[in-house]
């Protein structure tokens, strides 16, 4: 059985950095964030913080809680052909996590944990083309990602890393976790 490392947690606690450890680390990383930016250009769509959480609810409201898992089954199956493990970057519904197991994959998810604070710097810090500067927008970022349900996903998580230490801290606990996963049959 493959299995599908779910990456979750709240923005700005340290995702994509867990994301391009993995990468390093030689396994395949699908981003479900990057699926959402990439069907929004391709409909010619302005990308921001708010359009991207607009565009989001807009379509689950459409197609229904599996939209943003539906736009990367395609690629889960391709990256299968060659990986017996692959991390699906910012789940935020547990539809998503159940839709994994229905195609007969097993999910192991992993909540990664910072303080809202501490969040709030790094994104601010950051500034990539999702994020924001001002603390009111922070809040209601926080609002959509909590009704998406992210806080389930958060909850049912099999394993947890906190990121509120040091970057080195971090990354080292990113290869034992890595480990502990291959380790399992």
């Amino acid at each position: 059985m493959k299995k599908v490392i779910i990456l979750t947690g709240m923005p700005g606690s340290g995702k994509s950095t867990a994301a391009i450890e993995f990468s390093k680390l030689k396994l395949p990383v699908i981003g479900m964030g990057d699926a959402v930016r990439k069907e929004m250009r391709r409909r010619g769509l302005d990308i921001n913080n708010r359009s991207i959480r607009l565009f989001s609810k807009r379509m689950t409201k459409e197609y229904g809680n599996k939209y943003v898992i539906d736009l990367v089954k395609k690629e889960l199956k391709e990256v299968f052909k060659t990986a017996d493990i692959t991390i699906l970057d910012g789940s935020r519904r547990m539809s998503e996590v159940e839709e994994v197991k229905k195609e007969g994959h097993k999910p192991i998810i992993l909540g990664i944990i910072a303080d809202k604070q501490v969040r709030f710097k790094r994104i601010v810090k950051r500034k990539n083309e999702s994020d924001f500067s001002s603390y009111s927008e922070f809040e209601w970022r926080e609002k959509q990602e909590l009704g998406y349900g992210i806080a389930e996903v958060i909850a049912s998580a099999d394993y947890y890393i906190s990121n509120m230490g040091s970057k080195k801290k971090f990354l080292s606990d990113i290869k034992r976790f890595i480990s502990k996963v291959k380790a399992l049959k």
